[in-house]
């Protein structure tokens, strides 16, 4: 069976979306939305769309797609998935999901009532760094796991244009570091290390051209007892060529050995008072971030074909907003929230 795409969106990240989708054998990408027709025309050139549309209802009534990608700032979502799901496609959503918990709920529950398949792309889980990482761990290389540390630093958000060239929406965002970029870590931080049950967080703004937060550091407490930082800052960088590639570094300490994730896609092991060794594997460099775009969609289209369910499924993907929802309660609360 092809499956029959259509996107909407022609912003930035939409280029990724699209690459994908044409590179899959079990993909037919039909047509692009966006409400600037002029730039959906582009889109489309650029990766060989056959069909253009400004309004999303004419094209589900004319293409009438088995799925539709949704790529577009989140105040948009709410509206756009309901279209979509009431006209019977599957739904793909970008993070982040909605503005805020109680309209991902609802659109969550419109999916459901719709009895439609509905998952949000969330792609960070599938970067090839963190399969290998998950690999590792289940192998239990590295003993008992203490502790995981992250520290963000695509060194993106200095000045007054911060953000404007790739996505200028990401300067009127009241919630920003965790709810644009976070979100991602949330939910790979669950994926590797299992449920979360407190969190502490601690939000700040630096740059006074934008209006959400963009550094900040969040602790975690997992139910397994083990104990994550994430230290997030948006001005500063690390050392990587592109540094938005792994967007920071990775420490995760054990009994037996710590690993670490370099900003290059690299991992190195050593052992318990023992010397540093690079851990080979292999992946991918093209697309966006080890062609971790191509991997989610990948592993939604499986889904989809086979009805297995997705762990970024639109009702598993909540517990990641309840748990961004308790990193802001924490911060204006000064205290750790249950979770």
């Amino acid at each position: 069976m092809t499956l029959k795409v259509a996107g909407v969106g022609a912003g930035y990240f939409a280029q990724y979306h699209y690459e994908a989708w044409q590179r899959m054998p079990d993909v037919a990408l039909e047509a692009v939305c966006d409400h600037d027709a002029d730039r959906a025309r582009s889109t489309a050139a650029r990766h060989g769309i056959p069909m253009v549309f400004d309004d999303l209802e004419k094209m589900l009534r004319q293409t009438a797609p088995d799925v539709v990608d949704i790529i577009t700032p989140p105040e948009s979502h709410q509206l756009l998935t309901d279209i979509a799901g009431t006209a019977g496609a599957a739904v793909i959503c970008q993070k982040p999901l909605a503005p805020d918990l109680p309209t991902a709920e609802r659109m969550v529950e419109a999916a459901e009532a719709h009895n439609t398949f509905f998952a949000a792309h969330e792609n960070f889980r599938f970067q090839p760094w963190y399969r290998e990482i998950r690999s590792l761990l289940d192998r239990e290389i590295l003993g008992e796991v203490f502790l995981v540390s992250f520290r963000l630093r695509p060194g993106d958000g200095q000045g007054p244009d911060a953000y404007l060239e790739r996505q200028p929406y990401f300067q009127t965002m009241d919630r920003f570091l965790v709810h644009e970029t976070g979100i991602h870590f949330i939910d790979t931080y669950r994926y590797l290390f299992g449920e979360i049950r407190q969190v502490y967080g601690d939000l700040r703004r630096i740059n006074p051209a934008i209006a959400g937060e963009d550094a900040g550091t969040v602790l975690f407490d997992f139910e397994n007892g083990i104990r994550g930082l994430w230290d997030g800052n948006r001005l500063a960088d690390h050392a990587a060529e592109d540094t938005r590639l792994t967007m920071g570094e990775m420490l995760i300490e054990g009994s037996d050995a710590t690993l670490r994730l370099d900003g290059t896609g690299q991992l190195f092991v050593r052992p318990r008072a023992g010397v540093e060794t690079v851990h080979p594997y292999d992946w991918n460099n093209r697309g966006f971030a080890g062609d971790s775009v191509f991997a989610c969609q990948s592993h939604l289209v499986r889904c989809l074909l086979s009805g297995l369910p997705s762990p970024i499924s639109g009702r598993e993907y909540l517990r990641n907003l309840v748990i961004e929802e308790a990193i802001y309660q924490s911060s204006q609360r000064g205290e750790k929230i249950d979770v």
